[in-house]
């Protein structure tokens, strides 16, 4: 009965120190755990929190865009205003060209300046007089 007996208590105390080892597992993987979950609510709360940054940051991005396309639109408009105002000078000045036979020979004598011509080519070409063509070479000489 001796035997059995320590044998009991044998089994008894492998039985308890199993228990133990089991409670001690148990409250290791618990602790594991719950650091575990408090790290991954941290990155969630910072995760969230760059999110939230990043919306923001796209929200800034999309007003700048909508903000360039607009002025884009009113620049555009001005050039194209601008545009329609030369070409009405361009037309204004055709017709003027047009209109006074004197300023087609000025004209003449100014490409034949700008060709190198000598003033007495430009007063035979044009039938200018010679204070003219000399005022002519001075002034697109000086413009060059």
């Amino acid at each position: 009965m001796d035997l059995q007996l320590a044998a009991l208590s044998l089994v008894e105390c492998i039985l308890a120190i199993i228990s133990f080892l089991l409670i001690i597992a148990v409250i290791v993987l618990y602790t594991k755990l719950r650091k575990t979950t408090e790290l991954l609510e941290n990155l969630t709360v910072k995760v969230s929190t760059e999110l939230s940054n990043i919306a923001v940051q796209v929200n800034d991005a999309n007003n700048q865009q909508s903000e360039i396309q607009t002025r884009s639109v009113v620049i555009s408009k001005h050039l194209q205003r601008i545009d329609e105002k030369q070409q009405d000078v361009d037309n204004q000045l055709r017709e003027l060209k047009f209109q006074d036979p004197s300023l087609k020979l000025y004209q003449r004598a100014a490409d034949l300046v700008k060709q190198g011509a000598t003033i007495e080519e430009i007063i035979e070409t044009c039938d200018i007089p010679r204070a003219e063509a000399e005022m002519l070479v001075m002034v697109h000489k000086s413009g060059s």
